[in-house]
């Protein structure tokens, strides 16, 4: 077992020495780099091929693996084959052919300026590429408002590396190729190559107007997002000076390593030993180049009146770190720990209120901290600010540096006038005559007038509505003629919109240049009018308590409403009722249909209960009048009772008083089974069923004695 680690420990020397002092090592490094090279994982999406696309033998594998190491092995590949095979006359010119021309210009002259337009295409992308980042980390570090244009520089990379390019072909053409001509040239050869050097100044021209029409685009872009995205930039302007006015009041903390500050440069907190030297070397010439540069903007703020090439200006510092999530949070630590009371957890308004004019400008300061409103900020809460700062702050510059479809669009028509230049720029090179080209492409245009006259005018319109009224930008809530809409997706000549209802409406430009558009997201604080109908009998006194009820409501709702409340007699039409109106004063627009409503809601139970409490009624009156009184007499039962009984006793005596009479005219008094039956009420019938059988008064026939016998006639004696 030691053995086993003593040998082990011995290749392990041996293959680190090997790594260090063997040139073999690193080559055997690359090769197994490259044949270990999978396709699928490369380093661009151009160069990616799945499994089986490409053939497995080492060349293939070994380009493939040149090609994703990066970008400067990557361009040798390309340049340097093509590079040979430019050279290939010139060698020509000094081994078999020392005397061959072309157009009168010998073959090495013909090599060396191919030469210059293969490579000098590279070289301008290559510059191209990297400007954007050395002027942001020298012009835009001295002029923080140059920023803005230097993000330009990455969309126009091509396009300005093709006006070098073509700069460079034509300038290198008449000292390589034109003043080089043998004295046995012909006048056909001059000819040819002056007709050669008016293309490529026709090229020239050409790239001139396409870079001139990129930057237009770009400008218009620019502007365009800049008025769509208004409300955001005015937002994070307002945040960017608030963070610079605690900045300029803040304090540096050199004992703490998590807050913003400048690192000093003498190298005790770097744990490694390897580059101090350097690092220091470093620092000192940005301590340099600081100071001097803040001398020379001190002199130029002096003249100009503004801060200019100060790069450790607040403005500057503060512009920085919101561009670097790392550097917002260390700037949310410093702004914190400075002004945060010594034994206290959170910020109140009070701590940053001696920093701004007025109590309102510290507390709508304070209110970018305190998003929960509870009336302070906790160091996480200031983080967080800083943090959706900083996102604001890319998203906004992302958004105007983008393209959309509109001015996609814009660009499609400005490169088909481009192209039509190009066509006469090059006409003119080859010497065609211009009066006869200007008439024959004027006719042409004239015959095409009445065909393409409407929609030139339609897209002009549109272009006019879109890029310089523009009322609405993606996501707006408007209204058109009473009826709402959600933009959608704006183009060059229509706009989608999604109505209430979800359908999806298309509306041209042309027309709605002619209409009234009600743009809620760019609208101030709104207010709706309500009216309702009151009794007309609502005297001043109950109107005043239903202003005071309402107007404590919304001020106790100060976050959806605002603190104001009047009610206003309209007419009182026939004298039957009576007209109100009142404004409904939100907090917010009406970008939000649902917050809207619910607001509105809100308002609306709050007036009902407030129209209940100050007796404000309709004018059919209680919305919920009281039930019907029911009439109940009450009396003494006693007496009741003693007047029935002496009612019954009335009724016996009186008819026993005409049963004496009824007795008296017939000389007998009535039998017990007689005054029953006097007694007993009318309308009980006591009698037998066969009572009517036995009803002697219906007898006719004498059939009594036949229904009325005891016994069947078969059982007679």
């Amino acid at each position: 077992m030691h053995q086993r680690t003593e040998t082990n420990d011995t290749l392990h020397q041996d293959n680190r020495r090997s790594g260090s002092w063997d040139l073999l090592g690193g080559i055997r490094r690359l090769e197994h780099s490259y044949v270990e090279f999978d396709p699928r994982r490369a380093s661009q999406a151009h160069l990616v091929y799945a499994e089986g696309d490409m053939p497995k033998n080492a060349f293939v594998k070994f380009y493939n693996y040149l090609l994703n190491v990066s970008i400067i092995t990557r361009w040798l590949i390309y340049i340097i084959p093509v590079l040979g095979l430019l050279w290939i006359p010139g060698i020509l010119s000094f081994t078999a052919y020392p005397n061959a021309t072309v157009w009168g210009v010998r073959l090495l002259w013909w090599s060396i300026w191919l030469s210059v337009i293969w490579v000098g295409w590279w070289g301008a992308r290559a510059v191209t590429l990297v400007l954007p980042y050395i002027a942001r980390h020298t012009i835009g570090v001295v002029a923080v408002g140059a920023r803005r244009y230097i993000d330009w520089l990455q969309p126009l990379g091509r396009y300005i590396a093709l006006f070098a390019w073509s700069l460079a072909v034509w300038v290198s053409f008449n000292p390589l190729i034109n003043t080089r001509k043998e004295s046995t040239a012909t006048s056909g050869d001059s000819q040819a190559l002056s007709t050669t050097a008016k293309i490529f100044f026709a090229i020239l021209e050409s790239a001139l107007i396409l870079l001139a029409e990129k930057v237009a685009i770009q400008w218009i872009a620019a502007k365009f997002h800049e008025r769509s995205y208004a409300e955001r930039v005015a937002q994070q302007k307002f945040a960017v000076r608030v963070l610079v006015t605690l900045y300029r009041h803040s304090s540096d903390m050199p004992w703490r390593s998590d807050t913003l500050r400048d690192e000093h440069g003498d190298g005790s907190h770097h744990p490694r030993k390897r580059g101090r030297l350097l690092k220091r070397a470093l620092h000192g010439v940005k301590v340099a180049a600081t100071t001097t540069t803040t001398a020379l903007g001190n002199v130029a703020s002096e003249i100009a009146g503004t801060a200019v090439l100060q790069p450790n200006s607040p403005q500057a510092v503060v512009k920085t770190a919101v561009e670097s999530a790392n550097k917002s949070r260390m700037l949310a630590r410093r702004l914190f720990y400075s002004f945060v009371k010594p034994g206290a957890h959170s910020l109140v308004v009070s701590d940053i209120a001696r920093f701004f004019p007025t109590p309102e400008d510290a507390d709508a300061a304070f209110a970018l901290f305190d998003k929960d409103m509870n009336g302070d900020a906790t160091r996480d809460e200031v983080e967080i600010a800083c943090m959706e700062c900083h996102r604001e702050q890319l998203s906004i510059e992302h958004s105007m540096r983008d393209l959309d479809s509109a001015v996609g669009r814009l660009d499609n028509i400005l490169m088909t006038v481009y192209l039509f230049i190009v066509v006469l720029l090059l006409a003119v090179a080859f010497e065609a005559q211009l009066l006869t080209l200007a008439t024959t492409t004027g006719t042409f245009i004239l015959s095409l007038s009445w065909l393409v006259g409407s929609s030139f005018v339609e897209t002009l319109t549109s272009i006019v509505f879109l890029f310089v009224k523009h009322p609405y930008d993606v996501g707006d809530r408007i209204a058109v003629d009473q009826i709402e809409y959600t933009v959608k997706e704006i183009r060059l000549l229509s706009t989608i919109m999604l109505d209430n209802g979800g359908t999806c409406v298309q509306a041209p430009h042309s027309l709605l240049n002619t209409k009234f558009v009600m743009n809620m997201r760019r609208s101030p604080q709104m207010s709706e009018m309500f009216t309702f109908d009151v009794a007309y009998a609502t005297t001043f006194e109950q109107i005043e308590k239903l202003r005071e009820l309402m107007l404590a409501f919304v001020k106790s709702e100060r976050r959806d409403f605002q603190p104001s409340f009047d009610v206003s007699i309209a007419d009182f039409p026939d004298q039957e009722k009576m007209t109100l109106t009142t404004d409904i004063k939100y907090k917010s627009n009406w970008q939000q249909g649902a917050l809207k409503v619910t607001r509105r809601n809100k308002w609306m139970t709050a007036l009902k209960t407030a129209l209940g409490q100050a007796e404000v009624y309709g004018p059919k009156g209680p919305p919920d009048p009281p039930p019907a009184v029911e009439r109940v007499t009450l009396v003494p039962w006693e007496k009741i009772d003693a007047e029935d009984h002496k009612a019954d006793e009335e009724a016996e005596t009186k008819e026993r008083a005409e049963g004496k009479r009824s007795g008296a005219g017939t000389g007998t008094s009535p039998t017990p089974q007689e005054t029953a039956a006097m007694q007993m009420p009318q309308q009980w019938t006591l009698s037998d069923h066969d009572a009517i059988i036995m009803d002697d008064s219906r007898d006719v026939f004498d059939q009594d004695t036949m229904v009325g016998v005891s016994a069947p006639l078969g059982n007679v004696p």
